[in-house]
């Protein structure tokens, strides 16, 4: 095969560009003694030196703008990300600088220069670490890999009309069902574009993905990465990706043995794996990044993504599927972790029953004081008056029960959510 027939578009977090060119520089970290009275220096190899990766691209066409913007908003993401290199495959990578250029004389382009570097193997994690954190890089690394695997065990090529047809539909109701939960998140700008370019991109280039597997699990995977970014409500987003979860159940068994029934059952549970994946890691994300105020409303979200990632990996090993349902059990294993951590420290919801109609504020203040740690008294009040549906905060109704947080550990807090 000559290199045409090998170049692939590259991408990076799922946004695919075109590659102008690349360069790659590397080596050896050598440290050299010199001593006195000896010619000779000692030289020492601490091991190989950190890659970089430096990429001209550029993205084109009527829809460019969204595409320039889904880019820089990968580019500018906290932490590591997948990048498709054109030539060396994809790896994980931090992103050190890029360059954007536009020209008047390129109407519909935009230009790239990125300087990518390894990310490297991830320390391991002491027990007392940010947890929210780790959850965050165990999602990074089932998106990185989860194309990869999906591309190993899907194949279309000489098999019968109805394999290919069926794969299609997959992918057809794949996109509807993201399209239909990402419209209860809202979300405008850049994040709202990005995602209904990679919305687009799928059905009009559907038949030239179902022949290159890895460029259409890298498009699924991005585009089920985006809803993350859509609306600002860290509970929607966790409800959004709890139903992305649900992809797969309502399909009906391949029966039959012949090759062609056979691969259409393995492209059927390979899709649906990918594409369960990449919404649970994004679901263990999201839940990361959702802060609690109390102890109960943080063991509650726990206990509904442990069991939800729980069935799926049930159900992956009732299958004979155990490398997926591996996946799935650690995602379920970060996200204990992550809210266990986070919710631990938090305050307890107790029932205090109310003789006489009073204020929240003064409820308040005989709760919790107005001394260090009591988190402010108005905080507060408007804390229970929320909680518990009350119409006026100056008028607490009396003869009723209700539900308030017991003061805080000093120092408790809700995480790093949002």
């Amino acid at each position: 095969m000559s290199w045409r027939d090998q170049y692939e578009m590259g991408a990076f977090r799922g946004h695919p560009f075109r590659t102008e060119y690349h360069e790659r520089t590397g080596g050896r970290r050598v440290v050299s003694h010199e001593f006195p009275g000896r010619d000779e220096p000692v030289t020492e190899d601490l091991g190989r030196s950190q890659r970089t990766f430096s990429v001209g691209c550029f993205v084109v066409g009527a829809e460019y703008r969204a595409e320039r913007d889904a880019l820089i908003d990968a580019l500018e993401k906290f932490g590591p990300g997948l990048l498709v290199h054109p030539f060396y495959g994809s790896m994980i990578v931090n992103v050190l600088s890029y360059r954007q250029t536009e020209d008047t004389e390129e109407g519909g382009m935009c230009r790239f220069s990125i300087e990518f570097v390894e990310a490297g193997i991830k320390p391991d994690i002491p027990a007392e670490a940010d947890a929210a954190a780790a959850a965050g890089f165990e999602a990074d690394d089932v998106l990185a890999n989860a194309a990869g695997e999906f591309a190993d065990d899907f194949d279309i090529t000489d098999v019968a009309d109805f394999v290919s047809d069926a794969a299609s539909t997959l992918v057809t109701g794949a996109a509807n069902l993201t399209q239909f939960i990402a419209a209860a998140q809202g979300g405008i700008g850049p994040a709202l574009r990005a995602f209904d370019a990679g919305l687009r991109f799928l059905p009009a280039n559907i038949q030239s993905l179902l022949r290159e597997p890895l460029r259409l699990g890298q498009a699924l995977v991005g585009l089920v990465s985006t809803v993350q970014a859509l609306g600002s409500n860290g509970r929607v987003r966790v409800e959004s990706f709890m139903g992305m979860t649900a992809f797969g159940e309502s399909l009906k068994p391949i029966t039959g043995t012949t090759p062609s029934r056979q691969r259409q059952a393995e492209n059927q549970a390979a899709f649906v794996h990918l594409y369960t994946a990449a919404a649970a890691a994004e679901l263990v994300r999201a839940a990361s990044r959702t802060s609690f105020s109390s102890y109960e409303e943080a063991a509650l979200m726990r206990d509904r993504v442990s069991a939800r990632l729980d069935v799926l990996a049930t159900r992956a090993a009732d299958a004979g599927q155990d490398g997926r349902a591996a996946v799935f059990d650690r995602l379920r294993r970060a996200a204990v972790r992550d809210i266990t951590q986070r919710g631990g420290t938090l305050a307890r919801v107790h029932d205090l029953p109310i003789g006489a109609t009073q204020p929240a504020l003064r409820i308040a203040n005989r709760l919790y004081g107005t001394g260090p740690g009591s988190g402010g008294v108005e905080a507060r009040a408007a804390d229970i008056a929320a909680r518990n549906g009350v119409r006026h905060p100056g008028f607490v109704p009396g003869g009723v029960t209700l539900r308030v947080l017991s003061a805080a550990r000093p120092g408790a807090g809700a995480g790093n959510g949002r």
